[in-house]
């Protein structure tokens, strides 16, 4: 009698030593794919909105995520790099008519929108390439760039929400918010054809030193430029689209600065009373990029109101002597102009 008790111990112990074992080693097998499966991200989860402008519709097409108790912008997000502004595919912007938003055209079609957020300011991004995932962004196929100032919202909102809201039958505001930023894109919906910005380029010798510059110039539409499409005591990218690019083959001397020879960004400040072109080192980039930190020389410029209009921006060099000229923007009923010269041999 005492040994079959014993052996039934003995045998209890076997099978719950057995059923450790099973246990430990299930653990074993499941434990990763228990990990996998708590790391998985939420699907995604794609919203729309659109809005229809006389008879035409416009579309934004995006990826929704939510803060799930996160901090997101600075962080999520990380400030000064493009975002895909939505989560999973590329967020599409579709219209059915040519717009114009702050004063980049932008013709019927589908398009990609990306952000560039910072703490102050952010650039709005209209991108030609479509049908590719959010992450991948390739600026060769940027439309526009366009700085837009965001507001800081009071409560948070746990859902990225892009919004279309109708002001009048051509006129909108694309509206974008989450978390505490609410970003407003005005923009206006022509019932014709919009012409891009054409580019051009014009060189001008003077005494064997070659003066090149390329831009695009903007028209005026009917719209009120200087002081409105171009604001007064912001920095201005002189043109359209691509940056507004000056080389010189020599040194020459602007206003009373010599300036190296090579090439430069030049951008104007207008205001009410007075204009200054700015010579900056940096080149290439987008028309709206522009730093501060790359400026070579800011100088004071002549303005005179012009007795007729001049509907697309022009730039022009006048020839004053073998060895000076005047350079001249002139656009709506404006001109301002800056005197170049040679430097004495």
């Amino acid at each position: 009698m005492l040994i079959q008790k014993k052996l039934n111990t003995l045998n209890v112990c076997r099978q719950n030593e057995y059923r450790i074992k099973c246990v430990v080693f299930l653990c074993i097998i499941l434990l990763p794919l228990v990990t996998v499966f708590a790391q998985k991200p939420a699907p995604t989860i794609r919203d729309s909105s659109f809005e229809r402008f006389n008879g035409k519709t416009i579309t934004v097409r995006y990826g929704k995520p939510s803060l799930n108790g996160r901090k997101i912008f600075g962080s999520v997000v990380p400030y000064y790099k493009v975002w895909r502004t939505g989560s999973g595919a590329a967020t599409e912007f579709e219209t059915e008519a040519d717009i114009e938003i702050n004063g980049a055209i932008v013709p019927r079609g589908k398009y990609t929108l990306y952000t560039i957020p910072t703490e102050t300011n952010w650039k709005f991004i209209i991108n030609k390439q479509t049908g590719q995932w959010g992450t991948v962004y390739n600026s060769q196929y940027d439309l526009a760039r366009l700085d837009i100032r965001p507001e800081q919202l009071k409560t948070p909102v746990e859902n990225l929400t892009f919004s279309i809201q109708k002001i009048f039958d051509n006129n909108g505001v694309l509206v974008l918010e989450w978390e505490y930023v609410r970003l407003r894109i005005p923009f206006h919906v022509s019932s014709e054809r919009l012409i891009p910005s054409p580019k051009d380029s014009l060189r001008f010798q003077m005494d064997g030193v070659t003066i090149a510059v390329y831009y695009s110039r903007p028209s005026v539409r009917g719209r009120k430029i200087f002081g409105g499409v171009v604001s007064y005591g912001q920095v201005w990218r002189t043109g359209a689209n691509a940056a507004t690019t000056i080389s010189f083959s020599n040194d020459v001397i602007i206003g009373d600065t010599l300036i190296p020879k090579g090439t430069y960004t030049i951008f104007t400040l207008p205001t009410k009373k007075y204009w200054l072109l700015i010579i900056n080192r940096q080149t290439g980039q987008w028309g709206t990029m522009y730093n501060k930190e790359y400026d070579f020389v800011r100088l004071p410029m002549k303005v005179r109101k012009l007795p007729s209009l001049v509907e697309q921006f022009t730039i022009r060099i006048d020839k004053k002597t073998n060895t000076s000229a005047s350079l001249k923007l002139q656009w709506e009923y404006t001109e301002a102009s800056v005197d170049i010269t040679l430097p004495q041999q």
